[in-house]
């Protein structure tokens, strides 16, 4: 048929627009009505998380709120690891066959009670059967003409919902196929959660990897509990750590807090934000941890000008919070600033993180936490350029050296362009260098490091400071004097 004009189709998209950066990516660990055991899964939507890890429940808020927060904030990519204590069980159901013999286990994919939302249906039993699996009433599985339980386990060896184990009954086939049975719901799993502890915490994060680079937090662990374990859970995986005090908490607490890790010899890698933050829930308001709010500006931050950028100010004036839990002004946030302790300051209608202090005891070179992230991130990016390199031939003519040295310049040269590392000039306005360095020459690779089968990279940067406090002075002249 022939058409002539102007066609148009829409189409509804399953992420956001901008995936936006690597850098600016969360990981949260935490309490969920259902998800994955021992791996951490990226999501980009309130709607995606609840698909995967369940709506939220009284138990599951932290993390939940967290989540929405996250992405209502203007984050895009968050990575969530599950949280069990040290028992967790998969519900199940043992299907028997024409003689009553157990012949074929059908159990939910993860731990956890939402598995007694799913039952089984077993149909037309004879020589061959077809097996029924609905969740929250909804088919969401059917295998039809099924003629073993081996069949049933080859077709179901991919079904996201439920894992197939044959029982390996001995009744004679096709006896050994599962009898007729109706709905019937598989039993209540268990995630252990009331003896999970902050250091099954750490592990769930431990055991989850994609956000190199980016931040890290444990709503509803406050930092007096797990700041320590989360602090060196960043140091050793090259994050940040966001911590955060109790609903309700004082700026006295916050600050104690703050000194007692100071004191910690990764403080470096991490940073108190205070107090909590009010938000929309229907016709009323809800208390939330701000660790979800403080990632996704920094995630804004980092997408309008890169991982050097300081996330507070006027770039991290909320968008879905509506208020705090204390009023910090400016003379209180002076005062948390002095001891270490970030502020989310409130002046007049407008919410907004008013700090980026490390807990660092070197001040002058990592006392703000973007130290850290252009370190982490440095790391990340020359690691990615440098590995197509690694068992090429570290030839006599320096050539690869000479490739190294491209490489690793083309991930520094653009951060330089765009302000993030400090250029020096002369009087006269020329470059007498950019901000960083690199090295791959003979003084860093003599002949005996080239015969122990490396090559050496030395890179210098020196960070952009940042303007944390502009000084006016205004001055009233005489009428008669000059301005």
């Amino acid at each position: 048929m022939t058409s002539i004009g102007v066609q148009v189709t829409t189409q509804v998209s399953s992420g956001p627009a901008n995936p936006g950066t690597r850098s600016g990516r969360l990981h949260v660990a935490g309490l969920a009505a259902r998800g994955p055991l021992g791996k951490a899964v990226m999501v980009e939507s309130i709607a995606k998380f609840t698909a995967v890890f369940g709506d939220r429940t009284p138990a599951t808020s932290n993390l939940f709120d967290t989540a929405r927060m996250f992405f209502e904030e203007g984050g895009s990519e968050l990575v969530v690891s599950r949280v069990f204590g040290p028992a967790p069980t998969a519900g199940a159901l043992t299907l028997k066959d024409s003689a009553d013999v157990n012949t074929v286990k059908v159990a939910a994919k993860d731990p956890g009670d939402y598995s007694a939302g799913f039952t089984v249906e077993v149909a037309n039993s004879g020589s061959t059967f077809d097996v029924i699996i609905k969740r929250d009433g909804v088919t969401v599985t059917t295998y039809a003409g099924l003629v073993s339980p081996a069949d049933l386990v080859q077709r179901a060896a991919t079904n996201p919902y439920v894992t197939v184990t044959s029982l390996g009954s001995v009744t004679a086939a096709p006896g050994d196929n599962p009898k007729v049975l109706a709905a019937t719901p598989l039993s209540a799993g268990t995630d252990d959660r009331d003896a999970a502890t902050v250091a099954d915490v750490i592990a769930a994060l431990d055991a989850g990897s994609g956000a190199e680079g980016g931040a890290v937090g444990a709503p509803g662990y406050p930092a007096t509990l797990i700041g320590s374990l989360l602090l060196d859970h960043a140091a050793r995986t090259g994050k940040v750590a966001l911590l955060a005090m109790p609903v309700g908490a004082t700026k006295e607490e916050a600050i104690a807090a703050a000194a007692d890790l100071a004191a910690d010899g990764n403080g470096q890698y991490g940073g108190i934000f205070y107090p909590s933050l009010i938000v929309p829930d229907g016709g009323g308001t809800r208390t939330i941890s701000p660790e979800g709010y403080v990632a996704a500006v920094r995630a804004r931050a980092h997408e309008e000008e890169g991982f050097w950028r300081v996330p507070a100010g006027d770039v991290a004036v909320t968008r879905w919070v509506i208020g705090a839990t204390e009023q910090i002004d400016t003379t209180a946030n002076d005062m948390l600033a002095d001891a270490l302790v970030n502020g989310i300051v409130t002046t007049g209608q407008r919410v907004r993180l008013y700090g980026w202090q490390s807990l660092a005891t070197d001040r002058e070179n990592l006392g703000l936490l973007n130290a850290r992230d252009v370190l982490n991130n440095l790391t990340v990016e020359v690691k990615d350029v440098l590995e197509p390199f690694v068992f090429d031939t570290n030839d006599g003519k320096g050539q690869l050296r000479s490739y190294i040295d491209s490489a690793v310049t083309g991930v520094l040269d653009p951060i330089a362009k765009d302000g993030g590392f400090f250029a020096r000039t002369n009087t006269a306005g020329d470059v007498l260098d950019p901000g960083y360095s690199v090295s791959v020459d003979t003084s860093l690779n003599p002949i005996t490091a080239q015969a122990e089968n490396k090559v050496v990279v030395g890179i210098g940067v020196r960070l952009s400071p940042t303007a944390q406090l502009i000084q006016v002075e205004i001055i009233k002249v005489p009428l008669a004097g000059t301005v």
